[in-house]
């Protein structure tokens, strides 16, 4: 069944697209991981964003955040992979855990800070979404197979309409990224292109070439 949308009740949620995973230096890269792969989503969602604010449709973005002396890292960090600790992975008010300057938030825009892969958990997101009467969610961003994965699931679960932008997601290797697509689309979400969404926004592609 074709799921339709369009820019009423509808937010662009840009996930992770920080300088610690997109950026050489970025804590990502020193732990061992492709950083380009991750980058590879920017072009996407600078389109996506532009796209967003020609139409009218909120921009929401999720920021990975850890306290500095990382008390709030719980199980992931002190047990699953304290690696995360070790190099200062997106550390609060580090270079790393700034949101890409190419994608900065516009002063309309939300920001919601969290410390897990999902952006319901213990954040503001559910009520940010519940004030601006918010049914459908776009989401681009990184990875797929982590942060936007898990918080399509949870948002689906809260009967929110998700969509996921396949040309505006990045992940470390292939396989993970195909099965996260193919699990989101048979479950939790429409899984569509950047151009589809332009599509329903009724935005021209020249104006977010």
């Amino acid at each position: 069944m074709t799921m339709e949308f369009g820019r009423d009740k509808t937010a662009l949620v840009v996930v992770d697209m920080q300088n610690s995973y997109c950026r050489a230096g970025g804590r990502i890269e020193k732990l061992g991981f492709p950083f380009e792969r991750l980058a590879a989503a920017e072009p996407g969602c600078i389109r996506l964003v532009a796209a967003a604010r020609k139409a009218g449709v909120p921009v929401i973005y999720t920021q990975y955040v850890y306290q500095p002396d990382y008390k709030d890292g719980g199980f992931i960090v002190n047990e699953i992979m304290p690696a995360l600790k070790d190099v200062g992975l997106c550390a609060l008010g580090s270079w790393d855990a700034e949101i890409l300057e190419t994608l900065a938030p516009g002063p309309n825009d939300a920001v919601i800070q969290k410390n897990r892969p999902s952006a319901f958990y213990s954040t503001q997101l559910e009520s940010v979404l519940a004030a601006m009467k918010i049914k459908n969610l776009v989401f681009c961003g990184v990875t797929t197979n982590m942060c936007v994965e898990t918080t399509v699931r949870d948002a689906c679960q809260r009967d929110f309409r998700c969509f996921v932008v396949s040309d505006a997601v990045g992940e470390i290797d292939d396989d993970r990224a195909e099965v996260a697509l193919m699990t989101m689309g048979f479950f939790f979400a429409r899984v569509l292109t950047a151009d589809e969404v332009f599509e329903s926004w009724k935005v021209p592609l020249s104006n977010v070439a």
